[in-house]
């Protein structure tokens, strides 16, 4: 019996990682904003979606009703993210303005949102009274945040709502390696997402041997993305989909399924 049940897993592992070692993709980083609608309708994005082998995606949108498109349509696909951005404007005042927080309120009566973000906050506004208000009610929905933001501002969010899961945008984008390691070590429900992390990668496309001990270390902490945030990320989405997959056939096997897909399902269940 032993030895059936292990030949199943060996061809279940083969179909996961056959010929051109594809893996089941799910992603940490779509936004479905204005600017795509006009060449992309919602139908056809979640069709590129599946063609390029991402199965289910966290999405967030400038403004948000491009989020609840694709998830009307597709609710166990989509992972909606509320963004506090209604035009694209609020992306640099959202943390100062008084009318946020009595918005997001309204918007999170519409239980299609799972998490909040992803939005942009840096140091200089991190404590904000708005910002405080905020992450009060996304507590208060057990929502999980995603992010774009320094070292410092993560900090400072953790210590406001030390409960809730926050993914960080881009793993810190700039960040180095030592900064990334400390703060998964120190904050257990700090999760990163890779999308823009090119400096993982040596000339050659190769994982910087630094980086593939981390991501192994922390297998269960690291979800994939690829930022659909301008109309041109969409058009290049199938080279960004190669490029994981390449990428993620340098990794263990166990480690690589976490990140490509694993670890989302296990943050955010089917139901």
């Amino acid at each position: 019996m032993m030895k059936k049940i292990m030949a199943l897993f060996v061809f279940l592992f083969f179909i996961e990682t056959s010929a051109t070692f594809a893996y089941k993709l799910n992603d940490g980083h779509i936004h479905y904003n204005h600017d795509v609608w006009d060449e992309l309708s919602a139908q056809q994005a979640l069709d590129f979606l599946a063609e390029n082998n991402i199965n289910r995606a966290i999405v967030s949108s400038t403004p948000n009703v491009g989020t609840e498109k694709l998830s009307q349509l597709s609710p166990q696909r989509i992972i909606a993210f509320l963004r506090p951005y209604r035009i694209f404007r609020d992306r640099f005042t959202w943390h100062s303005d008084p009318s946020m927080p009595a918005y997001i309120k309204q918007k999170l009566t519409n239980s299609t949102y799972k998490g909040f973000g992803e939005f942009h906050l840096f140091k200089e506004h991190k404590n904000s009274p708005v910002v405080q208000k905020i992450m009060q009610i996304i507590a208060d929905h057990n929502l999980t945040l995603s992010a774009h933001s320094d070292a410092e501002t993560i900090e400072a969010l953790i210590s406001m709502q030390p409960q809730i899961n926050i993914i960080w945008a881009h793993c810190g984008m700039d960040h180095p390696v030592e900064d990334v390691r400390r703060m998964l070590n120190q904050y257990p429900n700090l999760y990163c997402e890779l999308s823009f992390r090119y400096n993982m990668f040596d000339e050659d496309e190769n994982l910087l041997p630094q980086w593939e001990h981390l991501l192994e270390l922390h297998a269960k902490r690291f979800i994939l993305g690829m930022d659909t945030y301008r109309p041109p990320r969409w058009a290049k989405l199938d080279e960004h989909a190669d490029f994981a997959q390449h990428w993620l056939t340098q990794l263990p096997p166990d480690v690589a399924i976490l990140i490509a897909r694993q670890n989302i399902d296990r943050m955010f269940p089917k139901r």
